[in-house]
């Protein structure tokens, strides 16, 4: 038996399959090499740089430097860079910090102060540890120099000031003994410098003598001051300190010359100072609210006196002191009063003849007056 063939359908032919192949991207030949090269050139041009920021360093030139080592970091210290210069980053780093110390220790030694102190607090935020550490003892050193070189100059507060910032950058304490040294010297010349003065200054010279005594007792300055200069001028500063009214500081320079050094003359006038009379002056008046004059009165001061019963004195057992008041009630004691606290003031009545005065309450009189040593009193008194 014959088979039919097999029914295939009509249309157009069919395009043979043929096998896929894999197409390959070809790179220029001359980009592989610029991209190789890249990293080379700028290695190269990197360490170019650090090598000439040495020489310069090396030779002084440390501005220069500066500029060259800053150029190197830009190049080899970038994100793009430094995954393949990172060493040539950190070195010309290390550079940078290396030279901001050794130019600030130059421009200390040249007396160049302020441009050193920027060189090494420069060399301090490198953040490099090491070179941080020495250019803090550099900036110790400059502190004491700087503070040296003023006072030499008579600028003793600057001087000073300078001084005092020393133990913040010295945390060893290795220049503590010479800044405490220099320290007591400046203010020993700030007070003679006060003294030589026209007119001489004598309270703002016992400021300073004062503060060398109590910040550095031990230092042979304090002991030079304590023989003669700062008994000397407490006593005229607190002459001083009279003429210009400011009277408790006064008696406080007196009372300290006479208590810490009594075996100096000058302790000895001091004491008659603070004992010597004062002026006393006053006004009597009708009363608080009438302060009509009372003219041509007897008035009197007693240094002694107690109550004897309500509203009766006795003021016997001490000095009195008498006067009278003038045309306008005004009245003074001739060759003032000692110093000396609740004085009992009394004036003559006509009407009852003899000395009164008034009192708060039966055994509290009102006018009773203190004065102080060194300083002038004045009082009001009032009849009613």
């Amino acid at each position: 038996m014959s088979q039919a063939a097999q029914y295939a359908p009509a249309g157009p032919d069919q395009p043979a399959t043929r096998p896929r192949r894999t197409r390959l991207l070809l790179v220029p030949l001359g980009i592989v090499l610029l991209v190789v090269a890249i990293p080379g050139v700028t290695y190269g041009f990197a360490e170019n740089q650090l090598s000439q920021a040495q020489a310069s360093e090396a030779h002084g030139a440390y501005g220069q430097a500066l500029s060259q080592y800053a150029t190197a970091q830009s190049v080899a210290g970038n994100p793009v860079s430094r995954l393949l210069l990172g060493e040539v980053a950190d070195r010309a780093k290390a550079g940078t910090a290396e030279t901001h110390f050794l130019w600030g220790v130059q421009l200390t030694q040249q007396g160049k102060f302020a441009d050193s102190e920027m060189q090494l607090r420069a060399a301090i935020k490198s953040g490099l540890a090491d070179w941080a550490v020495r250019a803090n003892a550099a900036l110790a050193d400059l502190f004491y120099a700087w503070g040296q070189s003023l006072v030499a100059g008579k600028q003793f507060q600057a001087g000073i000031d300078k001084y005092r910032q020393v133990a913040a950058v010295d945390p060893t304490g290795n220049l503590t003994a010479s800044t405490n040294a220099g320290l007591a010297a400046a203010y020993a010349g700030f007070a003679q410098w006060y003294l030589q003065q026209q007119p001489v200054d004598y309270p703002n010279a016992l400021i300073w003598y004062e503060n060398l005594v109590r910040d550095f007792p031990d230092s042979a300055d304090a002991k030079l001051a304590q023989a003669s200069a700062l008994p000397q001028t407490l006593y005229n500063a607190g002459v001083a300190f009279v003429q210009q009214m400011r009277y408790q500081q006064a008696r406080d320079a007196m009372t300290e010359l006479v208590q810490n050094y009594p075996a100096t003359t000058w302790a000895a006038q001091a004491n008659a100072a603070l004992q010597a009379n004062q002026p006393l002056t006053g006004q009597l008046i009708v009363s608080d609210q009438n302060p009509t004059p009372v003219a041509n009165r007897l008035v009197r001061i007693a240094t002694h006196w107690k109550i004897v019963k309500a509203h009766t004195y006795d003021d016997s057992g001490g000095k009195i002191y008498s006067t009278s008041t003038d045309a306008k009630g005004t009245f003074s004691v001739p060759g003032g009063m000692p110093p000396g606290q609740n004085y009992l003031i009394t004036w003559w009545d006509p009407a009852r003849k003899t000395f009164v005065t008034t009192f708060l309450s039966d055994s509290v009189p009102v006018n009773t007056i203190t004065v102080n040593p060194l300083e002038p009193a004045h009082t009001t008194v009032a009849t009613t």
